[in-house]
């Protein structure tokens, strides 16, 4: 007699098959899901909903929106989607935009990237014609002195931010903000406009404008940004000026990014 193989009550019974289920429809949500939709969308009970969430809270892969019932990709989550992109395809995919950005302003264009505790040079572009000398944007960025290192910092948690600026902030320019409430003011800042700004904070009369790229779920790893000598560049444009156009291609690079996976 052939035996006939029993079946789960509990569709998708393999537990890590029901994790990846729960992670999926999770990072699937733009607003973040309740129990109630995870079990919906895994098709498991609650209560299996529950415990799965709550052990991947445990380890970091989803968390709970503050003052709401809804879950979303926690932190460590969030950097493995990070070092999931390489150098490569963030390179290939913005050399357009940064090609742009850097004719238009006739300065150079550059994308910076978190990895670990440091915001790094990912790419960056020379405008095609320039009658002037031009500003290399360095190889790393300080959190509190640089136009990336904020626009990047703002968006991390209160932890990473904590511990970011727990540290010794360097004294690199008369204008380099080293008091800790004053840089928290000034990410309070960033997040509200959308982009940052530093004036000779780090390098004498260098003028940067830089914004975050930001993905579902307010995450961000990346800053587009455009550097050049102060007196020159705000010669010849506004503020507003750079902010739209860094800040459109911030916004197209994370939906080129998001659509690459």
């Amino acid at each position: 007699m052939t035996k006939t193989k029993e079946t789960s009550p509990e569709k998708g019974s393999n537990p890590v098959r029901r994790i990846a289920t729960v992670l999926d429809a999770v990072a699937f949500s733009s607003s973040g899901l309740s129990l109630q939709d995870i079990a919906s969308a895994a098709q498991i009970p609650v209560s299996s909903a529950h415990r799965i969430a709550n052990t991947l809270i445990d380890v970091g892969y989803l968390e709970t929106v503050p003052n709401q019932k809804v879950y979303q990709i926690g932190a460590r989550m969030r950097r493995l989607l990070n070092l999931s992109f390489g150098e490569n395809s963030i390179e290939k995919l913005a050399a357009p935009l940064l090609g742009d950005l850097a004719n238009k302003f006739q300065e150079v264009a550059f994308i910076c990237r978190l990895i670990g505790d440091k915001i790094k040079l990912e790419a960056f572009s020379l405008p095609s014609e320039a009658g002037h000398s031009l500003i290399h944007p360095g190889y790393e960025f300080p959190f509190h002195a640089t136009a990336s290192g904020k626009a990047i910092l703002a968006f991390q948690s209160e932890d990473y931010v904590n511990a970011a600026l727990d540290q010794d902030l360097p004294q690199f320019q008369r204008e380099t903000i080293k008091d800790r409430n004053v840089v928290l003011r000034h990410l309070d800042e960033v997040r509200d406009k959308g982009f940052s700004v530093n004036n000779s904070e780090f390098d004498p009369g260098v003028y940067a404008l830089s914004a975050p790229v930001v993905f579902e779920h307010g995450n961000v790893f990346l800053s587009v940004g455009i550097v050049g000598m102060s007196a020159r560049i705000e010669s010849r444009f506004t503020q507003d000026e750079m902010v739209a156009a860094v800040k459109h291609a911030a916004s197209t690079l994370a939906h080129l990014l998001s659509n690459y996976r």
